[in-house]
């Protein structure tokens, strides 16, 4: 069989336009950057699709016999790049499959066609009719027997299980990550948001067009109506106050279904729907997909519940809860009758996530956190039997890197999508003006994609003393600020956090505790030299999650251990440990220790989180400090001087790093929401800032096959 093949100007292929000529990638309009080499890959690719193209004839096409290079290492990097553009992985090819040892073939239709585009095959010599009617019915009976032998050994071979094939949908930048999507009921259609809007996506060809909405209307997508034409979205109308809306994917004017309203999801018969309510989800609500006939099904002041999924029957709704202690999550999932609003625990796990979707067939999908690795996550799926209790065990169905969020899927229950969220925390070091009410300049220190929190700097101002899990499990680390890397001061199996100077400034105290981060087990707080050495044991008690000293000429120092839903602080010396006195009780919340020592500011959690306690150390007297417009205060730092208070605020995606004297007024410092500002460190000389920044890149992927 000979080939005549033509390459065409323009070749397109799901989302992606190839200009050969001018040698570019296109997705979705937009011009992707591929180097060279892997474009003359995927240009031979495209030359023969469906086809197996050799190795030994890329190498003939890339590199020239009297070419010198490591053939190897070449292609396979150029083959890397080229899948990193198109977004997709060697383990779940949706353009390019391997072919082991042999080469590499293009498997996607090309220019709308499924079969290969632009191949002509010589036609066969044209046999004589004689022989063809002398032969027919051998040839007939020879293939019914051929046949049905196969057929008889197809019968007898073990089905194989299908691959689970997971694909990315979105492949969004942390500077507009995806916040929110949805399957349509058909599984032909994604909806999604981002900062830009609210878009649907052809799940078969990737085509997006974005949903018509009015001026200055944003909303996250939640669920779809079973019309497979109108949105079921929460718009935040004004900080803090969500409502939930109806919108149609083809435009025209929302329709809002419920106040105070939020995480919603649509019956299977789409005549009601659940959502949260009260905060960011302390209730669950039942109403009429109109918005009619409220009615709480689920409460409980002390913990969060996440949102809704509907049994396949709408008898019942299925929910994470999780506690909202501070520095601690113990989730469970609950299965509730709504309509008697009676509940119960399924199971309860402290790897458990928000996320949840319940299946057509009955079984339950969840998000677990990865123990081994504390950056990922998987799903799992569990089939509960009526009674409530698990029927069997659970089973994996992907895991992955970053945390999940999000599960829906499609009403035959074949396609499920959800939210992919990688995060890192990176150090800026920022220069207050002399006075103090805004940044001068602010500049990134740690250049990694890690979890780096700064707690403190050294007693010379020249460097930042932080946590870091770039190791994998969080250890001691001091970077000085005019260097690009930093030293590893502490290496432990244990978790190492909270680094802080003791006054006099000659060691680094630290918390220590499990692997696992059960702050029920032992925890302990050690010492070890400013310049690294050997450390010592200060103390040891259970649930430590707070650590702080006062510099010199004060010799206070405090740590806090929780105590279910209030923390017990107590005085100790870095020398001879624990204080005999007896312990503060309060909230289980943020605080800082006075630069005198003679102080705490402390943040109320919940409603009070707009004010700032402070309390004596010494006689346990407290007072409060109301901050006017400014609910969701955060981290609380005092300045060097001791004469202000350095406070994160947070309000949705929105962040800010306030400067607030002590008789309440404010300085907006850094308003940030990517990234979102975690708090900030004073230096020494009150001159600088070690201020923690944490960004998101989020995105939408698919699984299928996992039955």
């Amino acid at each position: 069989m000979s080939l005549q093949f033509k390459l065409p100007k323009i070749l397109r292929f799901g989302a992606f336009q190839v200009d050969v000529r001018a040698g570019e990638l296109h997705k979705n309009g937009v011009k992707l950057k591929l180097q060279e080499q892997p474009f003359q890959v995927l240009c031979l690719l495209l030359e023969h699709p469906g086809e197996l193209v050799s190795r030994e004839e890329l190498r003939d096409r890339l590199w020239p016999a009297d070419t010198f290079v490591d053939f190897d290492h070449g292609l396979n990097a150029a083959i890397k790049r080229l899948r990193d553009a198109l977004g997709e992985s060697a383990d779940a090819p949706v353009f390019i499959e391997t072919l082991a040892r042999r080469g590499y073939r293009f498997i996607a239709p090309v220019n709308g066609s499924s079969a290969p585009s632009g191949i002509a095959i010589d036609a066969a010599p044209e046999r004589s009719k004689t022989f063809f009617s002398r032969h027919w019915i051998t040839a007939a009976l020879l293939s019914l027997f051929v046949l049905g032998v196969l057929g008889l050994g197809i019968w007898r071979l073990p089905s194989r299980p299908k691959e689970v094939v997971e694909r990315q949908l979105t492949a969004n930048s942390s500077e507009n990550s995806v916040s929110s999507a949805a399957v349509s009921r058909d599984g032909k259609y994604l909806a999604y948001t981002d900062g830009a809007g609210i878009y649907l996506k052809l799940m078969g060809t990737g085509e997006t067009h974005p949903v018509p909405l009015p001026a200055n209307f944003s909303a996250h997508v939640d669920d779809w109506f079973p019309d497979g034409s109108h949105l079921l979205v929460t718009r935040e109308e004004q900080p803090g106050k969500l409502n939930l809306w109806s919108i149609s994917v083809f435009g025209g004017s929302p329709r809002q279904l419920a106040d105070d309203g939020r995480a919603g999801s649509v019956s299977p018969d789409g005549s009601h729907i659940a959502f949260q309510r009260l905060g960011y989800g302390r209730e669950e609500w039942v109403m009429g997909s109109d918005g009619t006939d409220q009615a709480k099904v689920a409460a409980d002041k002390s913990s969060f519940v996440g949102q809704p999924t509907w049994s396949p029957d709408g008898n019942q709704i299925a929910y994470v809860r999780m506690d909202s202690a501070y520095h601690t999550q113990q989730s469970s999932i609950e299965i509730n009758e709504w309509r008697s609003a009676r509940a119960e625990t399924l199971f309860s796990d402290n790897r458990l996530g928000p996320a949840l979707r319940w299946l057509p067939n009955g079984r339950l999908v969840y998000a677990f956190g990865d123990e081994e690795n504390r950056q990922g996550a998987s799903l799992w799926m569990m089939p509960p039997q009526q009674s409530g209790k698990i029927a069997e065990s659970s089973k994996r169905i992907t895991r992955g890197i970053g945390w999940i969020g999000q599960i829906n899927g499609s009403d035959d229950g074949k396609t499920l999508t959800f939210l992919r969220e990688n995060t890192l925390v990176s150090i800026f070091i920022g220069s207050l003006a002399p006075d103090g009410t805004h940044l001068l300049a602010n500049r990134r220190l740690t250049l990694d994609e890690n979890q780096n929190e700064p707690f403190a700097w050294t007693p010379d101002g020249k460097a930042v003393l932080f946590s870091s899990n770039r190791n994998g499990t969080p250890q001691i680390f001091k970077q000085a600020i005019d260097q690009p890397l930093a030293e590893n001061l502490m290496t432990s199996a244990e978790q190492l956090l909270q680094p802080r100077a003791t006054p006099d400034g000659t060691e680094i105290l630290y918390i220590s505790t499990s692997k696992s981060g059960d702050l029920e087990t032992s925890s302990s707080i050690f010492a070890i030299p400013v310049g690294g050495g050997t450390p010592r044991l200060v103390l040891k008690d259970v649930r430590i999650w707070n650590v702080q000293c006062a510099p010199l000429p004060s010799t206070i120092c405090l740590y806090s251990i929780k105590k279910g839903n209030t923390s017990e602080t107590f005085r100790f010396d870095v020398r001879s440990g624990k204080s005999k006195d007896p312990p503060q009780i309060d909230c289980d919340c943020n605080w800082s220790l006075s630069p005198d020592g003679l102080q705490r500011a402390i943040i109320p959690g919940g409603p009070k989180n707009g004010t700032i306690q402070f309390r004596s150390t010494l006689t346990g007297e407290k007072r409060e400090l109301a901050i006017k417009g400014w609910n969701g205060l955060d981290s609380i730092v005092w300045s060097a001087d001791g004469k202000s208070l350095m406070v994160s605020w947070h309000q949705e995606s929105d962040s800010a790093l306030l400067k607030v004297t002590l008789d309440g007024r404010v300085s907006v410092l850094l308003r940030s929401s990517n990234p979102q500002i975690l708090g900030a460190i004073p230096s020494p000389d009150g001159r600088s800032l070690a201020i923690a920044g944490f960004s998101t890149t989020r995105n939408v992927w698919q699984i299928e096959n996992f039955w």
